[in-house]
């Protein structure tokens, strides 16, 4: 059974574009460098206009190992870099999940 690592974010408006280009440029690479998913894919979510733009990244793992691999000895660095280069303009959670169909 496929595990997904899901993270959402919420993104300050005014740094949406360049958050996305940073996303597509630094952060989704260096997450498969970690060599613990198989693919990803990477969601704009549909929100109200008075919402903050939001997305969520889903990060598929082969086996559970995988998984347990990233998060003890990769996810926390990534999530601070994350923090360090948008700190409370980006807000984050992360969520796993079990596909079952």
């Amino acid at each position: 059974m496929t595990t997904v690592y899901n993270i959402s974010f919420q993104i300050a408006p005014n740094l949406q574009e360049q958050w996305l280009l940073w996303m597509k440029s630094k952060f989704i690479p260096l997450v498969h460098a970690t060599d613990c998913f198989m693919e990803h894919k990477f969601y704009a979510l549909d929100v109200q206009e008075d919402q903050a733009p939001t997305y969520t990244l889903q990060l598929f793992a082969q086996t559970p190992e995988k998984l347990t691999q990233y998060q003890a000895n990769h996810a926390a660095s990534l999530l601070d870099e994350l923090q360090v280069s948008w700190g409370d303009q980006c807000f984050h959670f992360v969520t796993t999940m079990q596909i079952v169909n």
